[in-house]
């Protein structure tokens, strides 16, 4: 288009803005989708929201980016798969 800018119509993100209980940890329980077996954990995220991370009893911990999430539910609290 004649007169058109470059960069006019550049779309500017805000940066994430993670909260201060994520980053320090929350109480979840984590199953996988072929076991019933189901594991308390310590769900934490990075400061800039990349990537969720957790420890169970163990003290293992696992890292997950965050893209990979396909299924986040909410409510009163979890239940143990059937």
């Amino acid at each position: 288009m004649a007169g058109a800018q470059p960069g006019v119509h550049a779309l500017q993100l805000k940066p994430v803005c993670v909260s201060e209980i994520l980053k320090k940890g929350v109480k979840f329980v984590k199953w996988d989708d072929d076991s019933t077996v189901v594991t308390p954990i310590i769900l934490r995220t990075d400061p800039q929201g990349f990537f969720f991370y957790w420890t169970d009893q163990n003290k293992e911990t696992e890292l997950l980016d965050i893209s990979l999430v396909k299924d986040a539910r909410c409510g009163k609290h979890a239940r143990a798969p059937k």
